[in-house]
């Protein structure tokens, strides 16, 4: 996919056509054509996307990933370098309201998605004013305050993922909900309200959990990170480790492995669960391939609007 990328030198703006190509697993290069110091017309823009395609072609047989797509793959890494360019411009107060405003939607969105209550101004009211608002519940309004303290806490976690992790992810997110064993891999069987889904018996879910952290540190540098995070997200969907709070604690550990690989982070939007469910039903049959470009699609939308210009 190409793009329009503007690069000052002295003070003054340039266009460039841009396309990522991949080299290797996590090294890209850009490939580019000068426009000047004016956007050219459409048609001036076709002719040089024809250009960089045409330039492309000798590294598209390097371009395989495991489950995404070559456009995807490239739409991602424009995203990615889009994304901390635009971080890097825009002055410190306004990266705080914007994320802000990300705590509050991630933890609506991921807490709806779940059957809590609150509605998206009602979780801001909490988050970002301490306001109660009338005739919430404690359970709900608990689960808000969870939601933020656990994103605080993986932005400021150092180390790796293991069970520890885990537990504590799911400690937080479910403190003071009414779950009994928050926190603490699960020593019963469970079940999935609405799902096909059997998660392994309380005899084997240790097994499997320690399974999915070697299958995690075998592939965390073979994986493209998107691959990656929604893999990880599927695989302890599947496993279902805790009493409560499986999904939520999914979602945040996906999230946390974005965020470790320099990606936006993003949330499943409440309106769109019913797509969700079905991608995890994919990946649950092991159609991974499938799995990662519906989840894509899910949040492409979203992750653009992070500050990309995308033009091609």
């Amino acid at each position: 996919m190409t793009y329009i990328e503007t690069i000052k030198r002295n003070n003054k703006e340039y266009y460039y056509l841009t396309k990522n190509v991949r080299l290797s697993l996590n090294k890209w290069k850009k490939i580019r054509i000068f426009l000047g110091d004016q956007k050219p017309p459409k048609e001036e823009l076709k002719k040089h996307a024809q250009e960089i395609e045409d330039k492309s072609k000798p590294f598209l047989r390097l371009s395989n990933y495991a489950y995404l797509s070559v456009n995807d793959a490239e739409t991602l890494q424009d995203l990615k370098e889009s994304y901390s360019a635009w971080l890097k411009h825009i002055p410190k107060s306004v990266k705080e309201k914007l994320n802000e405003d990300f705590v509050i939607r991630f933890t609506y969105h991921s807490n709806a998605i779940e059957g809590n209550r609150l509605t998206l101004r009602q979780t801001a009211l909490i988050l970002k004013y301490k306001v109660i608002p009338s005739g919430v519940r404690a359970e709900d309004y608990n689960e808000a305050i969870n939601g933020k303290e656990c994103l605080d806490y993986i932005k400021s976690y150092k180390g790796k993922l293991n069970i520890k992790f885990l537990e504590k992810i799911n400690g937080i997110l479910t403190k003071n909900t009414g779950v009994v064993y928050g926190g603490r891999i699960r020593f019963f069987d469970v079940q999935i309200q609405g799902s096909t889904h059997v998660p392994p018996s309380h005899a084997e879910v240790k097994k499997h959990t320690l399974n999915f952290l070697k299958w995690y540190s075998t592939n965390k540098n073979k994986l493209h990170p998107f691959e990656l995070a929604v893999l990880v997200h599927a695989k302890l969907a599947w496993i279902h480790p805790f009493e409560d709070g499986n999904g939520r604690t999914a979602r945040t550990v996906m999230n946390f492995i974005l965020m470790r690989k320099g990606f936006p982070m993003f949330f499943i939007p409440f309106d769109k669960r019913e797509e969700y469910y079905q991608s995890l039903d994919i990946a649950d049959k092991g159609d991974y391939k499938e799995y990662a470009s519906r989840m894509l699609q899910l949040i492409i939308d979203q992750v653009r609007s992070y500050g990309h210009n995308k033009k091609g």
